[in-house]
Parts: structure tokens; C-alpha cells; sequence
């Protein structure tokens, strides 16, 4: 099971190899190593959320499917994968180190809300609502899920903040809405030592390590980093918005950060 992304095509004159080069650098939203700029685009990106647990026997799949994206050209620019660990399995005698009560509250938000018909893992979220397609051996075509917004939404990240520019295209619009932060963390190895998963070694990317929400209008705001669950080899950075009162992502951005930050 994969997502079906054209593939890039191979450029054979140095001239535009160059230029292919800089517009993968341009996709991915990073101007340098000490400005870390993620920009939206008119097209919002499809937004997973996959529902996991390390006391889940049937999660692991669904996770390496999930950590298969970080090889896809599209990642950041046209899909944004995240996973949060919720805590409900915890009770089973394995303490997931990735889990929160604040993940598993979120997902039965999409249950109370009917955009999902139950709570269950691993549970898939594709732009707001329940997907079951993975289950069946689907593909998710995102040429088909993307769509347009109206809001231009800038992250410029720092080591210790997040500079967020929120705005919405219609002039004179001063609407309110919802800001999500999160910061994701990659090659991230677990040895389970009891439950269901006792004696597995788990590798995991796209773990949401911290997760921040804020009510506010639009304009230019600075949101410090939630605190992490673990530290990682490497992370990432995922600012989404959606109404005030709703699910749906809106607008989306991420992309890697410098591996040499330290939170």
C-alpha cells in the first residue's frame, strides 16, 4: 500500500539539474539553517492523522506504512503525515512513551463531532474525517483530497519559538480561528518491553513529541514549543489552522528542521 505520486523526472543537462535542485529546495520551505520559513500555498496540502498506540498489536503496520513517506518527493508540499499516541491502551501494561491523554481526547473529539464513526486504532483522520481505505489496501490520491484555501499561513521557526503569520485573502477580513502546533520526531526506536507488542523493537517517524493549540485572530504571532515527550534524531515541524469550534484543517505547513537543534 502507497500513495501514487507522479515521479520526478531525471533532467539530463547540468543547467537544469541546478534548477530542479533549487525548486526542491523552494518546496521544502527552508531558506537556510538559521531561517526556517515554511509558506503555504493557495493548495492545501492533505493533512493524515493516524490514531497509534505501542500497546496495539495492529498498529505497527499501519506505522511502517506511515514511515514509508519520508522517501515520498510530495512530502510537506502536497501531504503532511502525523501520529499521535493516544493513552487508552496504556492500561494493558505497557506505558506508551509517546502517549497523552490530550491525543486521545482530540480523537474522541472527531467521534463527538460524527466525523468519525468510532474510537479505535490505528485510527486514520484524512483532512478532518475518517478514512478506512489502508484497511482495504486503498491508495490515497492527493490530487483529489487537496484543496484550495483562503488563508495564507507563514511558520518562521526559531530554536526556541515559532513565529506564525496568519492571515486570510479577503481584504479586510479579521476572522478568528484555530492554530495548531506540532512538533514531530523521526527514527525513533522503542523495545516494548510488556502488552501486546512485549519483545518488539518498534521504529517510528512522524510521532508528534509535543502539540500546541491557540485561539486567536489573524495577524503575526509568536508560540513557543510545547514541551516534548522524548528527544529524537531528528524533527519536524507541522503548523495547521481550522475554525474555531472545528476539526477540518484549513491551511497547512511543514517541513524537516536542523538536525543540529536541540530542544
Amino acid at each position: 500500500m502507497s500513495f501514487q505520486f507522479s515521479s520526478i523526472v531525471c533532467i539530463a543537462t547540468t543547467l537544469k539539474a541546478m534548477c530542479a535542485a533549487v525548486i526542491v529546495l523552494c518546496s521544502s520551505n527552508v531558506a537556510s539553517a538559521d531561517d526556517i520559513v515554511f509558506t503555504s500555498t493557495e493548495v492545501r496540502p492533505v493533512l493524515l492523522e493516524l490514531y497509534s498506540s505501542q500497546g496495539c498489536s495492529s498498529c505497527p503496520p499501519a506505522q511502517r506504512w506511515v514511515n514509508s513517506f519520508t522517501e515520498s518527493p510530495n512530502l510537506w508540499s502536497h501531504f503532511i503525515p502525523i501520529v499521535f499516541h493516544v493513552d487508552y491502551w496504556d492500561y494493558i501494561g505497557w506505558k506508551d512513551p509517546f502517549s497523552s491523554p490530550k491525543f486521545s481526547s482530540r480523537q474522541r473529539s472527531f467521534g463527538r463531532e460524527g466525523l468519525v464513526n468510532s474510537v479505535y486504532t490505528p485510527g486514520f483522520v484524512v483532512n478532518g474525517h475518517e478514512w478506512k481505505g489502508w484497511f482495504t489496501g486503498q491508495d490515497i490520491d492527493p490530487t483529489k483530497l487537496e484543496r484550495t484555501s483562503n488563508i495564507n499561513l507563514t511558520a518562521a521557526a526559531e530554536q526556541d519559538r515559532v513565529n506564525i503569520k496568519y492571515a486570510f485573502t479577503e481584504p479586510n477580513s479579521n476572522k478568528e480561528g484555530k492554530v495548531h502546533l506540532a512538533v514531530l520526531g523521526f527514527d525513533l526506536n522503542t523495545q516494548v518491553q510488556a502488552g501486546e507488542n512485549a519483545h518488539r523493537t518498534l521504529s517510528e517517524n512522524f510521532i508528534v513529541l509535543g502539540y500546541r493549540q491557540e485561539n486567536f485572530k489573524s495577524g503575526q504571532h509568536l508560540i513557543k514549543y510545547p514541551t516534548l515527550s522524548a528527544r529524537a534524531e531528528k524533527y519536524a515541524l507541522v503548523v495547521w489552522t481550522s475554525e474555531p469550534n472545528g476539526l477540518e484543517p484549513t491551511q497547512a505547513v511543514g517541513g524537516y528542521l536542523p538536525e543540529a537543534w536541540v530542544f
